[in-house]
């Protein structure tokens, strides 16, 4: 299994600014890594106002628990999922996220 590494940083950059069919190979192959973990305990996207507002939510670590839901609340999806592959990042990297990218 493809193992991150603190070089992929550079791919980041171009999740936000190319459009997901224009992706690189290598970007999606880091994305699908990123995805890539146990339902229980993973973090996603949930629409707290379908279409118009969405949080990052947190699946229980076994079934019957409730998702914890994040504070923070985003009013395009772009930015939810944006927040998201930083939450990812972080813990599949093991590397802080890029200052360079806020």
């Amino acid at each position: 299994m493809y193992q991150v590494q603190a070089s992929d940083a550079a791919l980041l950059k171009e999740f936000r600014d190319i459009p997901a069919q224009q992706r690189s190979l290598e970007l999606n192959r880091l994305l699908n890594r990123l995805r890539m973990e146990s339902v229980f305990g993973k973090h996603m996207i949930v629409a707290t106002l379908p279409g118009k507002e969405w949080a990052i939510g947190k699946t229980g670590q076994k079934r019957g628990v409730p998702m914890q839901m994040g504070s923070a609340r985003y009013t395009s999806l772009k930015d939810a999922q944006w927040a998201l592959l930083r939450i990812r990042w972080e813990v599949h990297s093991g590397q802080p996220w890029p200052v360079e990218l806020g």
